[in-house]
């Protein structure tokens, strides 16, 4: 059977940076596992080396990386935007089990309404939660990720826990914070967020993102997480 290519539009964010794109393989790799034909792939490498010069010298900018079903490959930029640390806001969304939501396609209005309700509520993110839209948040519902990132805990000991891919994206940055924090995955629900010390989100546009604070209760600074955020930055 001929390949045609991803059975929906996917993409890739990445952040160029004084020439070099941080885990540039494994964005390849997870674009060829949704579908991306070897021709589609090298059109993703050419595009994005056509960005490069232009950062070498400590400039830096983020790029989308589109892959049509039967097309070709489009590149994007825009400005790299500025680090802070993050608000997150408990909003209804999180659905594990949709095996969808476990590749990054290009349709992403199903997040529209975690948006909105979390800016309403002066966050800067929504941190999904498995329950119904019209159903209160306990403390038994599980959490997954944000509406760009994926979730990392700190308990009261020390233990760094994210989320179990299911029906969540495997975030390459994810990927690499697992290993590199001694990570364990395990199911967090609501009353682990409301117990964790420290909290940090992953994705390869900011890397390591410290939470302040999730729906208004301030969270530690873990030297941890800022150790991260540094063997990030130094990633080849």
């Amino acid at each position: 059977m001929l390949r045609r290519g991803p059975a929906t539009p996917v993409f890739e964010t990445v952040r160029l940076e004084d020439g070099r794109v941080r885990l540039w393989e494994q964005h390849l790799l997870r674009l060829r596992r949704a579908g991306a034909r070897g021709r589609q792939l090298t059109a993703a490498r050419a595009l994005v080396d056509v960005h490069r010069t232009a950062t070498r010298g400590g400039g830096s900018v983020v790029l989308r990386i589109d892959v049509e079903a039967r097309a070709g490959v489009a590149v994007r930029a825009r400005p790299t935007p500025t680090a802070a640390a993050w608000s997150l806001a408990l909003v209804p969304g999180y659905a594990p089990g949709d095996a969808a939501r476990e590749q990054k396609r290009a349709d992403r209005a199903w997040l529209a309404g975690p948006e909105r309700a979390a800016a309403a509520a002066g966050a800067d993110e929504p941190l999904l939660v498995a329950t119904g839209a019209d159903d209160p948040v306990s403390d038994e519902c599980l959490v997954g990720e944000t509406a760009r990132a994926n979730l990392f805990l700190v308990d009261a000991a020390g233990r760094v826990r994210t989320s179990p891919v299911d029906g969540l994206l495997p975030g390459v940055t994810r990927a690499w914070a697992l290993e590199a924090a001694g990570a364990e995955e395990a199911r967090l629900t609501v009353a682990d967020v409301r117990a964790a010390r420290a909290a940090f989100c992953t994705n390869a546009v900011r890397g390591v993102v410290p939470v302040r604070e999730v729906d208004g209760r301030a969270l530690a600074r873990d030297p941890l997480i800022g150790e991260l955020a540094a063997a990030w930055q130094r990633l080849p």
